[in-house]
């Protein structure tokens, strides 16, 4: 009897483990970033800055067939995404400007996404945004 319950306790274990594996697989990049993002703050040398009035309520929505839509005081652009792991850089193109945009990935996970920017003076700014949905 003793047996019979180690071994049905040991295989309920081989069991637990292998679920709790399956729950730790990693999420794809393209996973983490398809959704909407929304402006947080700014970083700068440290300090945390606030959108403008004006900024509030911009946004990025990712898409995991590499399309984005980017809503910066009310005007939307459309482009394309791609995302260089090896170097941790997501470029953005503007579909009509052909402008592109080149952002430093420096944290992504589920409710939060931060991005470097060097703006036209050379200085590293911080863009933090948040999940507008989980």
């Amino acid at each position: 009897m003793k047996k019979t319950l180690f071994l049905l306790f040991t295989s309920l274990l081989g069991i637990k483990s292998q679920g709790n594996a399956q729950d730790k697989t990693p999420v794809s990049f393209n996973d983490l970033i398809a959704k909407e993002w929304k402006l947080a703050y700014y970083g700068d040398n440290g300090k945390k800055q606030p959108p403008s009035k004006q900024q509030a309520d911009n946004r990025m929505t990712f898409y995991k067939d590499k399309r984005v839509l980017s809503v910066e005081q009310g005007k939307q652009d459309q482009g394309v995404w791609q995302y260089d792991s090896t170097t941790k850089v997501l470029t953005i193109t503007d579909n009509k400007t052909k402008g592109i945009l080149a952002l430093q990935v420096m944290q992504l996970d589920q409710s939060k996404f931060v991005v470097g920017y060097k703006d036209p003076n050379g200085t590293l700014v911080e863009i933090h945004m948040l999940a507008v949905r989980q």
